[in-house]
């Protein structure tokens, strides 16, 4: 049976040119949170993939089905479907969706990575017992909106799959084995101020990737979700000029 998709969450594919950027979203989001990043990256040329992940923009009960291998399966399936009309591919993900942009990387061959906010620790120190806890408790309640600064529509689900944690917390511990076979030139920009995952996120994952190019950024005035908050044209900025400068 298909799942209804809410309105706003649908895949966005813009068509522009034989550079292409695939984005992916975070965690119980959709590409709605990447939709402005996405259209300044046409306006700079490129074509943008953005789809939407397995169990996202649709209900708590799918995304409780979903395992983090299936977000990374159509992450991967993504890339290869934008390979096949662009000469050049970047993969450019926000919080769960940097760290799958750094998985693929590990794997996969692509011209560039821009991580934002890319996920390793969570803040919550009871997430660990997320895989303990979901037989019991199948849904965390989602009291408050998504970690943003900004006052800005967002989509989010009302209640978060206790088991899709402890999936999130599984790919970030794969994720941290394969830092070194990380290559690719790659730009880390997170916020200081990010109530969902801890900075030391980011500084790890600078330290044992093995890119000889690679910068990291921190925003000081922003929260988690950095494409949508105070500072986000200057996170498209700074991801525009970091991808037009790779050679």
């Amino acid at each position: 049976m298909q799942v209804k998709i809410i309105p706003g969450c649908e895949p966005i594919y813009k068509k522009n040119g034989e550079k292409g950027c695939l984005l992916l979203h975070g965690f119980t989001s959709c590409p709605f949170e990447l939709r402005l990043l996405g259209d300044h990256l046409q306006n700079e040329g490129y074509t943008v993939s953005i789809p939407l992940l397995p169990g996202h923009g649709t209900s708590p009960r799918d995304l409780k089905s979903q395992s983090w291998m299936d977000w990374y399966e159509a992450a991967k399936k993504a890339l290869f479907e934008l390979r096949k009309t662009c000469q050049t591919v970047y993969v450019v993900g926000l919080s769960m969706g940097g760290s799958i942009a750094l998985h693929l990387s590990a794997h996969y061959e692509v011209d560039g990575i821009v991580a934002l906010a890319p996920g390793l620790y969570l803040k919550n120190k009871l997430s660990f017992l997320s895989h303990i806890l979901y037989p019991f408790y199948p849904y965390s309640k989602n009291w408050s909106r998504p970690d943003i600064k900004a006052d800005v529509e967002t989509i989010t689900y009302d209640k978060i799959p206790v088991k899709s944690i402890s999936e999130l917390l599984r790919m970030f511990k794969h994720l941290q084995d394969d830092l070194t076979d990380i290559y690719a030139p790659l730009l880390i920009i997170y916020a200081k101020q990010d109530h969902v995952i801890n900075d030391k996120s980011a500084q790890e994952i600078y330290k044992k990737v093995s890119s000889k190019n690679k910068r990291i950024l921190s925003l000081k005035d922003s929260y988690h979700i950095i494409t949508l908050d105070v500072e986000r044209e200057q996170v498209f900025r700074e991801t525009a000029n970091f991808l037009n400068g790779i050679k």
